[in-house]
């Protein structure tokens, strides 16, 4: 039964990506993606029902929208890149008249900007990541997308921009999918509809200080896995030395677009010399495992439990990103029956902390 709860939990992992790590001896398989509707039910996750990674549906193709997946793309070859496709979706909050109604604009994928933007001179940028499956019966599953409202407020608070509220975003999750349905992978393809929520300082300053205008663009590309083969090839990952992600109190637990920035020469030369993913210690003491470039860290120990569960394990650091992926699956990890630990995760290669170096001897 411990074994059992492992390989469901790399089941999930197949469909909800976003997170990487360690499972010993779990096979990896590609479950079916589920949904609830589109008019605001939301299920638990609950291994076992067809609604246990649902959040929000666009609804099957009418008149109005096209079919999904009937734009001409090479739909099992998508890779993880940018795509033009029909259309974005482009608010603007103004100082004293807040945030106006959205537009969705077609044609040319850029935008106009104030040489003095906030965005560009001090960083005033943040965004969020969230996929939308295609679904058996021609319908549109978008995953959680009020979790990643929740966290582009948090990064817009801490950055000191506004933010829409949590049914004003989910709605324009839904509205820029449902403009784009063509460009949705079908249903067995493999892919996914891309959403980048991007929110900057698009206002003047010259001085530190906040913006008077703000953009909020959805951008939506149709993509396959990040890496390429996805679960069916691992990848080896390698430590990050010389070189941080995030400091204890700064801004590493908001997906703010300077923290990628720094992680741009590090994972660039890490590649390089053959590891397409690298993992980040903790800056202060350089001593715990903190996260991926791209993705939170977790592992699994067979059996490890107090009670002879299986046991998984997550760092707890304020400098990591709060992964939506990580999040769902410590859900669905408690729901098999194993053991969840939020706790410092020590880079030593012991026997009590086995995860780092099982990780850099072999594949994810």
């Amino acid at each position: 039964m411990m074994m059992n709860a492992a390989r469901s939990l790399a089941l999930a992992l197949a469909v909800i990506d976003g997170v990487s790590g360690f499972i010993p001896q779990a096979r990896h398989g590609r479950a079916a993606r589920a949904a609830s509707t589109f008019e605001g039910t939301r299920e638990p996750l609950r291994p076992g029902s067809r609604t246990h990674l649902a959040a929000t549906v666009a609804p099957k193709a009418t008149n109005e929208a096209p079919a999904v997946g009937s734009a001409d793309l090479p739909w099992t070859e998508l890779g993880f890149e940018f795509r033009d496709t029909k259309s974005h979706l482009k608010f603007t909050w103004r100082e004293g008249q807040g945030w106006d109604e959205g537009e969705l604009v077609e044609g040319a994928p850029y935008i106009n900007i104030h040489i003095a933007a906030t965005g560009l001179h001090y960083g005033q940028s943040c965004f969020e990541g969230l996929k939308a499956f295609a679904r058996k019966d021609g319908s549109v599953a978008l995953f959680r997308p009020e979790e990643n409202a929740k966290r582009m407020a948090s990064s817009g608070a801490r950055t000191m921009m506004p933010f829409l509220d949590s049914d004003t975003f989910v709605q324009a999750c839904a509205r820029v999918t449902r403009d784009n349905m063509a460009y949705v992978p079908p249903y067995g393809s493999g892919g996914a509809l891309y959403l980048r929520p991007l929110l900057f300082g698009s206002g003047p300053r010259i001085g530190l200080q906040p913006a008077a205008e703000y953009t909020l663009l959805f951008m939506v590309m149709p993509v396959g896995d990040y890496y390429k083969g996805g679960l069916s090839k691992p990848v080896n990952a390698v430590v990050v030395e010389g070189y941080d992600r995030a400091a204890p109190q700064g801004v590493g637990n908001v997906k703010v677009a300077g923290n990628y920035a720094a992680d741009l020469l590090p994972n660039q030369l890490n590649k390089k010399a053959g590891f397409p993913i690298s993992l980040y210690l903790d800056a202060k003491t350089q001593t715990n495992v903190e996260e991926f470039s791209t993705s939170n860290f977790y592992g699994v120990k067979l059996g490890a439990g107090p009670k002879g569960e299986d046991l998984y394990v997550t760092p707890n650091s304020p400098a990591v990103l709060p992964s939506i992926t990580n999040k769902s699956l410590m859900q669905l990890a408690e729901s098999l029956g194993m053991k969840v630990e939020r706790r410092e995760v020590c880079s030593c290669c012991c026997s009590a902390c086995f995860f780092l170096f099982t990780l850099k001897k072999t594949a994810m």
